[in-house]
């Protein structure tokens, strides 16, 4: 077993030595601060990085990875109204607490270490390759304080020197979250209220002096015995601000002075995550305090899911790396046929493949958050300490609004593939182990029951492909001229380009832009009728005009999830070609890795194409033809 789950891991290592750019990350953290806070340089900053990863790398090696099976066994329970927890769980997050790590993102003005959220997710990454319930729990602490931080933003009431934030009206949470071990969970799901948020029915009416009063139950709540839950509920009843325009956002305590303020009614028995306690919670007259404005609250819970989804790719990513190491581990000293299992063909290509994703998932992880720290970095600058000069302050919002599109397209696709390649590959762990990973003596069989949540919560899958569709959709439609470009720019590029991984990596846009314009196309089909004798830069007013929802998206909706799965491979080779060739001579098997991946990726694209442009028309056609399931008036 190892001693330190960072030093043992060089794919992690090379991210934070050579990949993540530190620089301009380190700016921001440190923007506005006092010389004498400073690092000295990006050096001394990422070397002081690298030393909270080894110490978090070596407590997990020995204080969670060899105790995961007893976490899993112990689990939690409910006892006279209260959760019971794991003893063992619960000293690992004693432990956590006195590594200090909890504050990792959060600006040392509140409390925390101000790094870049990258050091806290590589944490995370660790943490979920021991145990997921830990990675799970970890994340509502230091997230719940950064969520109260990100509100903070916006809020008067928090005070700002030259843009940094120096004080928040959450201090008092943030620090009980920080320095005291507390934690927090988000509230959203409630029965019939799931994917649609718009069905919330959890109440929340003005009680006067800053208080309200909230009333309703909410149901699958991780981590739901914190004592710091933002919740969502409806305070608005008007006509108009029906569905997710009556939402807003409280911040409840889930006791008040020692007495019990929101109730826990139930833990959930589930098949994996048996250490994280995922409960239903009964508001009755709950005290909350407002976030935001009334009617904010889907808007707000957004910037909160956002970062929810880029933890849940390193979650998943922490379940791959667990996946292949013990595939990897049984393979090389499982002898058949007088040959070590990994030297089988079969297995060897699996293995291979599960290899090269774990790589091209950790690019994408770390270059979405990246993506997601500078937008959200940038955009407080912007707010708070914007450049005096108005071309400087232009440029910078178009920065900004540059990097938040980046950020939207990544994160979406990040959660989809991460938490589908986390349950193929616990799976296909479990596959190579045979019958021995379907013990409980084995870690697959835990991998693939941890794992198998990971598509359904903070979003599901399917809701995921549906926010790439639609996003790509808009984009497209919106400037069919610049679509056009691209992808006449891809199929040139494949046939032109002389640098093999870049020429490689333009056959998989070409995949990319063909898999779109045939959406783009059977989605548009009866609107482009109509613009046959238009200029194209007149086609967005015709093809945005009267959409019939029932027919004209379907063909889109159909093949969702097959247009994310070539976007996410895209997005990945894209990564790993970049740093291939900036760090190729030094590391030259990044460029053999980004190459072998490519070359796997064609293969899928292909197919998903083939699939995108044959399957599905008859289907349509039945659909299309059935009555309405739920009244109109219902719907």
């Amino acid at each position: 077993m190892s001693d330190n789950v960072y030093l043992d891991n060089s794919d992690l290592k090379f991210w934070i030595e050579h990949g993540v750019e530190w620089e301009p990350l380190i700016d921001l953290c440190e923007h506005g601060a006092k010389p004498e806070d400073r690092p000295a340089s990006v050096r001394e900053a990422r070397d002081s990085y690298e030393d909270v990863l080894k110490e978090v790398g070596k407590f997990v090696a020995k204080q969670v990875l060899p105790f995961s099976r007893k976490i899993d066994q112990e689990g939690t329970r409910m006892e006279n109204g209260e959760v019971i927890t794991s003893p063992t769980m619960e000293k690992v997050f004693k432990g956590l607490k006195k590594l200090d790590i909890f504050g990792l993102p959060v600006p040392r003005e509140l409390g925390g270490l101000n790094t870049p959220v990258a050091v806290y997710l590589a944490a995370a990454e660790m943490l979920a390759r021991a145990d997921v319930s830990c990675m799970t729990h970890f994340g509502f602490h230091t997230g719940i304080a950064v969520s109260l931080m990100m509100y903070a933003v916006r809020d008067p009431r928090s005070r700002f020197e030259n843009g940094r934030l120096i004080s928040t009206p959450y201090d008092a949470v943030i620090k009980d979250v920080l320095k005291n071990g507390e934690w927090g969970c988000m509230v959203l799901t409630e029965a019939g209220a799931g994917s649609d948020l718009a069905q919330i029915k959890t109440t929340a009416v003005d009680a006067g002096a800053g208080n309200w009063l909230l009333n309703g139950e909410k149901i699958f709540i991780t981590s739901g015995h914190g004592q710091y839950q933002l919740v969502l509920a409806r305070t608005e009843d008007s006509e108009k601000a029906r569905g997710l325009k009556g939402l807003s956002l409280f911040l409840c305590r889930q006791k008040i002075d020692g007495k019990v303020n929101v109730k826990i009614s139930k833990v959930e028995h589930k098949i994996g995550h048996h250490g994280s306690p995922t409960a239903v919670l009964v508001y009755e007259d709950s005290i909350g305090e407002l976030i935001g404005r009334r009617g904010e609250g889907f808007e707000l819970m957004l910037l909160l899911m956002n970062s929810a989804r880029l933890a849940v790719g390193f979650e998943s990513l922490g379940i791959c790396e667990s996946a292949l190491r013990s595939a990897k581990q049984y393979a090389a000293e499982r002898v058949t046929m007088g040959k070590t299992i990994d030297r089988h063909e079969m297995i060897a290509d699996y293995m291979e493949d599960m290899d090269l994703y774990c790589k091209g998932l950790r690019a994408m992880c770390f270059e979405a958050a990246q993506k997601v720290e500078k937008s959200v970095k940038l955009e407080q600058i912007l707010k708070h300490d914007p450049p005096k000069d108005e071309a400087e302050r232009v440029v910078l919002e178009r920065k900004v609004a540059r990097l938040k599109r980046q950020a939207r397209d990544m994160t979406p696709l990040l959660k989809y593939i991460g938490s589908e390649q986390a349950v193929y590959q616990a799976r296909m762990a479990m596959q190579i182990l045979g019958g021995v990973g379907y013990t409980t003596e084995f870690l697959p069989e835990k991998l693939l029951r941890d794992a198998l949540v990971l598509p359904i919560y903070e979003g599901t899958s399917q809701i995921q492909s549906l926010m790439v569709l639609k996003d790509q959709l808009m984009q497209g439609l919106r400037d069919p001229r610049r679509f056009l470009v691209k992808m006449a720019r891809a199929n040139w590029k494949r046939v032109a380009e002389n640098d093999g991984l870049e020429k490689q990596l333009s056959k998989l846009f070409a995949y990319k832009y063909k898999a779109l314009q045939t959406i783009l196309l059977r989605i548009a089909r009866n609107k482009l009728r109509t613009t046959y004798d238009m200029p194209i830069g007149d086609w967005t007013d015709a093809l945005f005009s009267q959409w019939d929802a029932k027919v004209d998206f379907a063909p889109g909706l159909l093949h969702a999830e097959r247009l994310t799965k070539i976007l996410a491979d895209v997005a990945m080779a894209r990564v790993l070609v970049k740093y291939a060739n900036r760090h190729g001579k030094e590391f030259p098997q990044r460029l053999v890795e980004a190459e072998r991946f490519m070359k796997r990726s064609e293969l899928r694209c292909r197919y998903w194409l083939s699939e995108i442009e044959e399957h599905g028309a008859d289907l349509l056609a039945d659909l299309a033809a059935l009555e309405p399931s739920v009244p109109a008036q219902a719907a």
